[in-house]
Parts: C-alpha cells; structure tokens; sequence
C-alpha cells in the first residue's frame, strides 16, 4: 500500500471557471493553480459599505494592516483627527478599490484575464 506523506499529490483536472464580464471588472488567474479570482464592478460599493472587514474578507490583509495601523495611530497622536482621518480612509478606498486589487494580484504574481475573452485564455 503505497502512501503519499509528500505535498506535492495527485493534481486535480481543473474545471473552468466562468465568470459574467458585466458583473466583473477584472478576472486574475494564478499561473501555478490555475485558480481565478474576480473582482466584482460593485467593489467601490462593498468597500464603502464594509470597509475594512470587505478588505479582510478577499484577503487585502496589506490595505488591511495599513489602514488599521493608521488609523491606531491617528486614535493615540490626535484623537479628534479621526472624525476626519477614518471617513477620508474609508471613501479612498472604495474609490480606488480596483487598484487596489490590481495591485494585490499582480504583486502575487498572478496574470490578468480579459473578461470579455475569459474562455480564449483557460
């Protein structure tokens, strides 16, 4: 009985995954896996409504960790500036939230799909 205590494992066939290029804006593919990941048309909506836990939520823990640490240090320096600083925050991010995904995938190493021709490149 041969058993298989490596990582490396039998890889499962990949099933396509597809995607509606009017509910998305960009669709990223990670070389190794295979695995695609979208980013919705309503991101600027979620990450206003949600803020940092829509950033928690898809794994933007470097936006994440940035914003909270200033933000904490707005509280302890000028507590009063966070009225101001937290919204401001708050509305940059929903305003550059495709950016910010872009960003996050690339620095990932991860290859941009063109929604519209999705099923040309898989």
């Amino acid at each position: 009985m041969s058993v298989n205590h490596g990582h490396g494992g039998r890889r499962l066939p990949r099933r396509p995954q597809s995607f509606d290029p009017y509910e998305v804006t960009a669709i990223y593919e990670n070389p190794a896996t295979g695995w695609r990941e979208s980013v919705p048309r309503r991101a600027w909506l979620w990450m206003l409504l949600f803020g940092l836990f829509y950033m928690a939520a898809r794994n933007l823990w470097r936006q994440f960790a940035f914003t909270l640490v200033v933000l904490i240090g707005t509280l302890f320096v000028a507590w009063p500036l966070l009225f101001i600083v937290a919204p401001a925050f708050w509305i940059l991010a929903a305003v550059q939230a495709q950016r910010m995904f872009r960003e996050h995938y690339m620095r990932l190493g991860w290859d941009e799909i063109d929604p519209w021709h999705q099923d040309d490149e898989a």
